[in-house]
């Protein structure tokens, strides 16, 4: 299964040549066995995992809302995958997204009447409209597009596809909910500049930062966490404002300062046993300088 709890035990753990080598027996014209095909091969797969006679009895019970999790599981061992540089890793880590794909579609296919097919029909059409510059060859005079109007010219695509400016209630509909808090908030903000509700530049962000940074204060004077709560998270709403307008993911960039901070962490941690220095005289002050120094030492490893 690879989607949820652990199908066939130890099997998923072996190494795939002996993955291989169990199913040699097995016979040719049966496409889940069959190696020199892809997505049919896959298909076949998860139609016999939820084959309501013979097919797996947790396979059988879900349906798309119960799996839906797994995705973001899959997206995030992809992304790990990735951040590693692990070949094998990635591969193993796409094959596992595909199949959340591929078991989607098997459910929708019965539920909702498309198939893994009408997929890739629709991703394709889609990413023909949204490429005028690449597709549309009666418009194109010859002349080179940079990244930024590519960029521009995709959200003007997507708005004309998702117009829901007649409607508030559905404004933010597309914004998918189950996204990442920082990721949330540049969503929203490059959805409200659709309809100018922006800063002009990142001065003026940097000037409501400000401005938030002191309500914060005396949020805090209160010592109410509700009001705490709240003019934080309009501080951090701020921030990711800023990283729009700076063109920064935040994400990514908190993504970076948490590894630059582990960094340094496990560099005090090696200077601590190095120099054998006892918890009682880890005072404040020698804290500081162990960190000021293990910044020193990995600023030079890295040039």
């Amino acid at each position: 299964m690879g989607h949820g709890p652990t199908v066939c035990g130890p099997l998923q753990r072996r190494r795939v040549d002996n993955r291989i080598n169990i199913f040699m027996d097995k016979p040719k014209n049966d496409k889940v066995y069959n190696r020199n095909i892809g997505i049919q091969r896959l298909e076949s797969l998860v139609e016999r995992l939820r084959d309501p006679i013979s097919g797996c009895p947790w396979d059988i019970e879900q349906d798309n809302k119960s799996i839906a999790h797994y995705c973001i599981e899959e997206a995030h061992e992809l992304q790990h995958a990735i951040s590693l540089n692990k070949k094998d890793a990635i591969k193993s880590e796409l094959g596992d997204l595909l199949f959340q794909i591929a078991f989607h579609c098997h459910i929708a296919e019965k539920d909702y009447g498309f198939t893994f097919d009408d997929v890739v029909q629709d991703i394709c059409d889609k990413m023909i409209f949204r490429h005028p510059h690449v597709f549309n060859k009666e418009k194109r005079d010859g002349s080179s597009i940079s990244t930024k109007e590519v960029k521009d010219n995709w959200e003007k695509i997507k708005s004309l596809e998702k117009n829901n400016t007649k409607d508030p209630e559905k404004f933010f509909e597309d914004v998918p909910l189950s996204l990442p808090a920082l990721a949330h908030a540049a969503k929203v903000q490059k959805k409200a500049s659709q309809l100018n509700f922006d800063w002009t530049n990142s001065s003026e962000v940097l000037s409501k930062i400000n401005e938030e940074v002191k309500e914060l204060w005396h949020a805090c004077e209160t010592n109410k966490k509700i009001f705490i709560e709240e003019e934080f998270g309009d501080v951090l709403f701020s921030i990711v404002n800023l990283g729009r307008k700076l063109d920064v993911d935040p994400e990514k960039s908190l993504d970076v300062s948490i590894k630059k901070f582990k960094k340094r962490i496990s560099e005090s941690i090696k200077l601590i046993k190095a120099e054998k220095i006892s918890d009682k005289h880890l005072t404040d002050k020698k804290l500081h300088e162990i960190w000021e120094h293990a910044k020193d030492l990995l600023k030079k490893n890295d040039n």
